[in-house]
Parts: structure tokens; C-alpha cells; sequence
């Protein structure tokens, strides 16, 4: 089984630098014409790869990339709110409690799938990948400012062990 874990293409709020993470009008903006080129490029990227479903966010920056990911790939998109960011007041525990359960049953499925999400989100994902909190941790920590904009992690299970493969690589994007 094969994870592609992807960060959503540019938004408005991204655009302008404001923060998405409060329930305001700024919490759920679309994709600007750079994200769409943005969200264009990694579709084409990821193409070949081989996906049975997609797992998303239910915000809007989210499912406009996966709609143009999906593009390639003609899967069921199953939306997620547990895939949002963190959000108003939400504890660091609970944050990771939910996420933790939307990675559980991703599992369960079995199945090659992309998850589109976000920065945090994603981040969280790709910790409990690791099943350490020290080495999950470290990935936050190195990561955090350098998951931009449809950045792209793939992770492969392995019996019943996750090897990170690549991690925020957003090469789609340097052409």
C-alpha cells in the first residue's frame, strides 16, 4: 500500500498571506488561478501512479485539488472533515487524536490512495507514519515551514511498517 500525501494548491487567504485556521470568512476560500496551475502540475505529476481513492478535506482549497488530481485517475473521493486544519482553539491532543482517527481508517482500506490536506494535517500524517513521537516529532519540526503548497509525501507500507519515501517535494513545481 502506497500513500501520496499532498498539500492543497494554493488558496486566496494563502495568497494573501492570512491564516485559514479560524471559522471566518477567510476559514474555506478557493484555489487562485496559481493554485490552479499549481494543483494542474502535481495532477500530472502523480498521473501514473497507481490509485484505487482519494482521501480529502471537505474544505474548498482541498477539493479543488483533488477534483484536478482525480482528473487523471477517475477514483471515489471520499471527503473527510477530520483532514481540516487545526482550527479556533482546538488542543494540540485533540488535534492529533483526530487526525490519528481519520489515519486509522484510511488503513483500513488498504488501498493505494492520495490524501490531500492540509500543511499541518499532513505533516501530523506523515508523524504518525513513524510510530515514534520523538521521530514524528523531528518531521513536524523540520517540515513545518517548508510543506508549501502542493507538496507532495509518499509513504509505503511495507508487512505492517510505513517507510517514509519522500517528503515535501514540490519538484512538479520548479518547470
Amino acid at each position: 500500500m502506497n500513500l501520496i500525501i499532498v498539500r492543497h494548491a494554493e488558496s486566496l487567504a494563502n495568497s494573501k498571506n492570512m491564516s485559514q485556521a479560524n471559522k471566518d470568512e477567510w476559514s474555506d476560500t478557493p484555489i487562485t488561478e496559481k493554485g490552479l496551475i499549481q494543483a494542474r502540475a502535481v495532477a500530472e505529476r502523480l498521473k501514473n501512479e497507481k490509485i484505487e481513492i482519494i482521501f480529502c478535506s471537505t474544505l474548498q482549497r482541498a477539493k479543488e485539488t483533488a477534483q484536478e488530481i482525480n482528473k487523471f485517475h477517475n477514483v471515489e473521493i471520499k471527503y473527510d472533515s477530520r483532514l481540516i486544519d487545526d482550527i479556533n482553539d482546538e488542543s494540540l491532543k485533540d488535534f492529533i487524536s483526530r487526525c490519528s482517527e481519520s489515519f486509522k481508517e484510511i488503513e483500513k482500506f488498504g488501498k493505494n490512495a492520495i490524501i490531500v490536506a492540509h500543511g499541518s494535517v499532513c505533516l501530523t500524517l506523515l508523524a504518525l507514519t513513524t510510530g515514534s513521537k520523538e521521530e514524528g516529532g523531528k518531521i513536524v519540526k523540520d517540515y513545518s515551514h517548508k510543506y508549501g503548497n502542493t507538496c507532495v509525501s509518499i509513504v509505503e507500507k511495507i508487512k505492517n511498517k510505513y517507510e517514509i519515501k519522500l517528503i515535501a517535494c514540490k519538484k512538479h513545481l520548479e518547470s
